[in-house]
Order: C-alpha cells, then sequence, then structure tokens
C-alpha cells in the first residue's frame, strides 16, 4: 500500500546517500553509527508510519554501503510512494481562463511519483505555470518567468543551481492597478521536485506569491 508522499520520497533518497557517503568516506563505526541515528531521526519525524509493515519497508536503508545498493533501495519503495493526483487538461484550463490558448504539457509522458507539484514554461509568453494540491484541491499559480543565466538559491527547494525570477501580477486595491510578486526559483522544475523533500517550502512560496 502507498503511504509515502513525494517530498517524503526525496527525503528518503537524501538520506540514504548519506548513509553511502557514511560508509564510504570513514571507516569509524561510532561515525557511521551516528549518521545512521541522525538519518533514524529525520525519517521519524517526517514520515507517519501506520503500522510495523511500513516501518520494515524502509528499514533497509540502514544496511546500505554502496552506491548501486542505494539505488536499488529507491527502486524498490517506489511502489510505496503515493503519486501527484494526475490532473485532466480541462481542470488545468480552469485553473487558467483567461488564458485562451493554454500550451499544456505532455501529461503521459509525466512520472507522477517523482513530483510533489507540476510545472511547465510556454516560451511564447515566457509565462511558467505551476500546479499542486493542497488539502486535495487542485491549485495554480502562473507568471512572467526571466531566465536569469546564473546561480543562485531557489525559494522552493533551496538548492543551489540555474535560477530564474517568476513574477505574478495581482490586481491592486484600486481598480485598474496591479501588484507583482516575485522570487527566485529554479530553471529546471524536475531538478527542483527533486529536491524538494519539505513541501511546505512549496506552500510558503506560493502563499507570499498569492497574499
Amino acid at each position: 500500500m502507498e503511504f509515502i508522499t513525494t517530498s517524503q520520497y526525496q527525503l528518503v533518497k537524501k538520506q540514504a546517500k548519506k548513509i553511502v557517503n557514511a560508509f564510504t568516506s570513514s571507516k569509524d563505526q561510532k561515525v557511521i553509527d551516528a549518521i545512521q541515528a541522525l538519518v533514524q531521526e529525520e525519517i521519524n519525524d517526517k514520515i507517519q508510519f501506520h503500522d510495523i509493515e511500513q516501518q520494515l519497508t524502509l528499514q533497509p536503508i540502514f544496511d546500505l554501503k554502496t552506491k548501486e545498493q542505494a539505488e536499488q533501495f529507491i527502486q524498490h519503495i517506489k511502489p510505496y510512494v503515493i503519486p501527484f493526483q494526475q490532473p485532466t487538461e480541462n481542470e488545468l484550463k480552469k485553473l487558467f481562463p483567461k488564458d485562451k490558448k493554454l500550451k499544456l504539457p505532455k501529461l503521459a509522458q509525466i512520472d507522477w511519483q517523482e513530483i510533489s507539484y507540476l510545472s511547465w514554461f510556454d516560451s511564447g509568453t515566457n509565462r511558467k505555470y505551476l500546479v499542486y494540491r493542497e488539502e486535495g484541491v487542485l491549485k495554480g499559480v502562473r507568471g512572467v518567468f526571466s531566465n536569469l543565466e546564473k546561480v543562485g538559491i531557489c525559494t522552493v527547494c533551496n538548492r543551489h543551481a540555474k535560477v530564474g525570477l517568476l513574477l505574478v501580477s495581482k490586481s491592486g486595491n484600486v481598480m485598474g492597478t496591479y501588484t507583482k510578486r516575485g522570487n527566485y526559483i529554479c530553471e529546471d522544475s524536475d531538478a527542483c521536485n527533486e529536491a524538494l523533500s519539505d513541501l511546505n517550502k512549496f506552500y510558503n512560496f506560493v502563499e507570499n506569491l498569492k497574499s
């Protein structure tokens, strides 16, 4: 049964890498034990287990010693990942009613177990679209995205990567006026999703855009 969210899945990937790095970089068992304890604490803090079977599913992470073993482990737990609920094309169009000629991504090519949010870029309009679910409700935000051709910190996933500026326009208090909100996010949304292990960061980002 699926019980791991995509962001938790990405968290587990990071923890598996930590354990492998500990084995390859240190021969001191105390150091390895300390890393494993930190990983255990992180997993218990971020993942709510409902039964012993779920705990046992992730238990092999503590036996990892090589990169190959880590990759096999990640593939082993992937069937337990709750996929992002795929929206229909009609649902996406309803999220952005002002965009009459909305260009949609190829939904059939997306691995829904690998994303916490759906995003695509329309090079014709320079608009970037972000679609997500909050408490089961499908929501979306879109804005003008400027590729800055520079490396910075992504507001969503907090990784050091190529970023661009997303600016979202919002109606002002006076009729006919607009205010703009923006921040720096990854150019590569797939890589951003892979690095996103705390979904609250994403929710905070979109909330700030809308406030």
